[in-house]
């Protein structure tokens, strides 16, 4: 059985009009997405991850190496999977992936501030404080503060599988999880993306099973 393929025919037109099935299929294949879950992804996951790409705003390995890892059960950098609890993506999981660009490394750096501070400052202030003494930062410790701050911290956050980004939103049934689309954590844009995923996913409003009731949330 060849499992590279899906159920389903590729078919579409650029802003143009141009055919770009093609091309379309040919992303699919370099994905390697079939081979990950073999009929367990949307075509809408498929055309967010294509047009993200295209844009240069998707990095569409880092999205299916994350569900390669949910999928064998390893552990990844980033934090576990989460069932929403609120509408509009209520009774969805979502897993994060991590990001292109600077919007992603200042997530992480500002969470990483919030988790752990400024581990280098607060020992130099210890140390001060233990020799009774009046000390002043110095050039190199304004390099080291800053280099503990985003290096350090993003380091802290890896150990600790605790890295945040954007979200692969996904569902479960039948003990198997079925990947439906992309979307960030801006909330504004949540419901157009359930809209999305209720018309180009019909199964995932009201499947056998009740898939999208939430049950206890994961953290």
């Amino acid at each position: 059985m060849n499992t590279s393929q899906p159920r389903w025919t590729i078919t579409g037109l650029d802003q143009d009009g141009n055919d770009i099935s093609a091309e379309i299929e040919s992303f699919r294949q370099l994905t390697h997405l079939e081979q990950v879950v073999p009929g367990r992804y949307s075509f809408l996951l498929l055309l967010s991850l294509f047009g993200g790409w295209k844009s240069g705003t998707v990095d569409p390995y880092k999205v299916v190496r994350e569900i390669r890892l949910l999928e064998i059960g390893e552990a990844s950098v980033l934090k576990p999977p989460i069932q929403n609890r609120y509408p509009p993506l209520k009774g969805l999981w979502h897993k994060h992936y991590l990001d292109q660009g600077l919007a992603s490394l200042a997530m992480n750096v500002q969470k990483g501030l919030r988790m752990y501070g400024i581990p280098y400052m607060d020992q130099k202030i210890a140390d001060a404080e233990a020799a009774r003494e009046t000390r002043y930062f110095t050039a190199e410790d304004v390099h080291a503060l800053t280099a503990d701050l985003v290096h350090g911290n993003l380091r802290r956050l890896r150990e600790a599988a605790a890295m945040t980004g954007e979200w692969i939103l996904f569902a479960k049934y039948e003990g198997k999880n079925y990947y439906l689309d992309i979307t960030t954590h801006d909330q504004s844009l949540h419901d157009h993306v359930r809209k999305n995923i209720d018309i180009g996913c019909p199964g995932a409003r009201h499947p056998p099973g009740d898939l999208s009731t939430p049950g206890p949330a994961r953290r």
